[in-house]
């Protein structure tokens, strides 16, 4: 699968993202971190306006994100999407064990949406033990973890940072992950390195020609 990240600064411009990536994605990545002061109406707005499955993200500064307020804040803006029945909701790895360990309580209560539990490395990628390591910590180099994940029944989403990366971006689904990111198109990025989805769907096209 193929997901496109939405990442407007004000709702009209996102709904207007939502309905081309409607046509293009495999699944929509709301970055709710990009709208301030979203409100849950709005949130509600975005959601239904998507005809693909939707994730949502609020990622922090410190994460690579856009999102500046407080911490409780943002929980609550993720809570918002798992009250709205989003499908998937990303929450980062490094979130305070207890505010982590209480979301997992909401989601599961709410039995809606799924959790993708997320982490980034900047600057380096870990060795190999010491991502397998994390990888068994949460019971959940980078394409021999693809395949120690498919092994262990776990759906990974995992592929390298910036413009060096861009290789593993589109070899990670083959690999085994469980889906990849691409951007609606040129400027329309979330993190460096996407590819435009259009070339995304080109590159696989020629993939399962060569295979």
């Amino acid at each position: 699968m193929i997901a496109v990240p939405i990442v407007a600064g004000n709702i009209e411009e996102a709904l207007k993202q939502i309905e081309l990536a409607n046509t293009e994605a495999d699944v929509i990545e709301l970055r709710l971190d990009f709208l301030p002061e979203l409100s849950e109406r709005e949130l509600e707005r975005l959601i239904k306006k998507c005809s693909k499955p939707v994730i949502c993200t609020c990622r922090r500064v410190e994460e690579g994100g856009m999102f500046r307020e407080s911490e409780g804040k943002r929980i609550s803006v993720l809570k918002n999407a798992v009250k709205l029945k989003a499908d998937f909701i990303d929450i980062e790895f490094e979130t305070k064990a207890e505010a982590k360990k209480k979301f997992y309580e909401y989601a599961k209560n709410h039995k809606q949406s799924k959790i993708i539990l997320s982490r980034h490395f900047f600057g380096l990628t870990p060795s190999l033990e010491e991502l397998s390591r994390l990888l068994n910590k949460d019971n959940k180099i980078i394409f021999s973890l693809l395949k120690e994940a498919k092994k262990k029944g776990l759906r990974l989403i995992a592929f390298c940072m910036g413009q060096l990366g861009k290789d593993s971006r589109i070899l990670s689904m083959p690999l085994g992950g469980f889906l990849t990111f691409a951007s609606l198109g040129k400027g329309d990025e979330s993190a460096d390195g996407q590819i435009p989805i259009t070339e995304m769907k080109k590159i696989y096209a020629g993939l399962r020609v060569m295979f």
